[in-house]
């Protein structure tokens, strides 16, 4: 059962010749004890109270993921104001604080660190 690669050329009307090829095959033997995959459609009428726990289920699943997100989104939040506000508390100190002070710290600062 290989490819067999025929080379026969049948003209055609144009003048031009076309190629024949055989394709592979290939074949299978199938179990004693096969049995097809049928899906089975189960077309029943829902009722009202099945159909009503289904709804209730659904807007709990959503409200449970709402929440965590909520929650997800209020620690990015919170994190954001502190690190902002740290940085406006630091920029406003540095620029209330006059030059000739900055200078001395500086100073201070540099010596402290030699000892």
């Amino acid at each position: 059962m290989g490819a067999q690669g025929k080379t026969d050329e049948a003209p055609l009307p144009g003048g031009k010749k076309q190629q024949k090829t055989s394709k592979e095959v290939f074949f299978s033997v199938l179990p004693d004890k096969y049995e097809p995959l049928i899906e089975e459609v189960e077309e029943k009428e829902e009722t009202p109270d099945e159909r009503r726990k289904r709804k209730e289920e659904k807007k709990k699943k959503k409200k449970k993921k709402l929440k965590k997100y909520r929650k997800n989104i209020g620690k990015a939040l919170r994190f954001s104001w502190r690190c902002l506000t740290a940085g406006l508390q630091s920029l406003a100190s540095a620029y209330s604080t006059p030059l000739s002070a900055v200078a001395t710290v500086v100073t201070e600062v540099n010596q402290a660190a030699g000892s």
